[in-house]
């Protein structure tokens, strides 16, 4: 009799078993998975989901402003402090006398004020007064050397002494015409300056170019360079400066 009855509980256990696997497969479920509430596999979808927009893109391109730039307004130019000798406008032009006179050997008197003499011997050109001062109306009294420059005999190795002159100038005045054949010098032609002692130093012609007014980077030292810069204006329209270099004879 408990045989039996042991039997039937058996059959009833397969059943209930049989059923159940039944009812699983029907929904498609991992019965090690089926007891996990469905409301936990949500939130871990949701966490996976947050790490994914996380994540760098290395193809993404940061927001930026490919447009024009804005521009600040630019700052006025201000004014050269080169010495080139500015035009006036009623100058006279030169006679032929007055040319061929420049043509000419040109002796100068000394002058009080004058820091130093100019002699170019290859335009004729005979201790012209040289002073320094920061007015171009000492223009009118012969060259005008730069007092922010250098002078032949400082001290140091490396020096750039400025000297300009003008082209046409005043007539009867020592200006008249001083540096009208400037243009005339080659390389290898000697300059000689002498101090107030009558002591000498000798250049030596090394190149010549055309700059602007404002350009007063030519008045600036070179390193290790010894030198004297002449400076004019250039015709017809006097607006560019011939510049001529001469390095320190030893």
């Amino acid at each position: 009799m408990l045989l039996k009855v042991g039997m039937a509980m058996m059959l009833v256990s397969l059943v209930l078993a049989a059923g159940v696997a039944a009812v699983v497969g029907l929904r498609g479920e991992d019965p090690e998975t089926a007891a996990v509430p469905a409301v936990s596999q949500a939130a871990v979808e949701k966490t996976a989901e947050e790490k994914q927009q996380r994540k760098f893109n290395p193809g993404q391109k940061l927001e930026i402003d490919d447009g024009p730039a804005k521009e600040s307004a630019p700052e006025p130019r201000q004014k050269s402090t080169s010495p080139a000798p500015t035009p006036v406008p009623d100058w006279p032009q030169p006679t032929a006398e007055q040319v061929a006179s420049a043509d000419a050997p040109r002796y100068y008197e000394p002058t009080s004020a004058a820091d130093m003499t100019l002699t170019v011997e290859a335009i004729g050109l005979y201790d012209a007064p040289v002073t320094s001062s920061p007015s171009y109306e000492v223009l009118d009294t012969g060259l005008m050397h730069e007092p922010e420059t250098s002078l032949p005999w400082d001290q140091g190795a490396q020096r750039n002494v400025f000297v300009a002159g003008h082209y046409l100038g005043w007539p009867g005045t020592p200006s008249h015409l001083v540096f009208y054949n400037l243009d005339k010098l080659r390389s290898g032609d000697e300059v000689v300056v002498k101090d107030r002692r009558g002591r000498s130093y000798g250049y030596r012609v090394s190149e010549s170019f055309e700059a602007g007014p404002e350009e007063s980077w030519v008045m600036g030292q070179e390193v290790g360079r010894d030198m004297l810069t002449l400076q004019t204006c250039v015709p017809p329209s006097y607006e560019e400066r011939l510049i001529v270099r001469a390095d320190r004879m030893a």
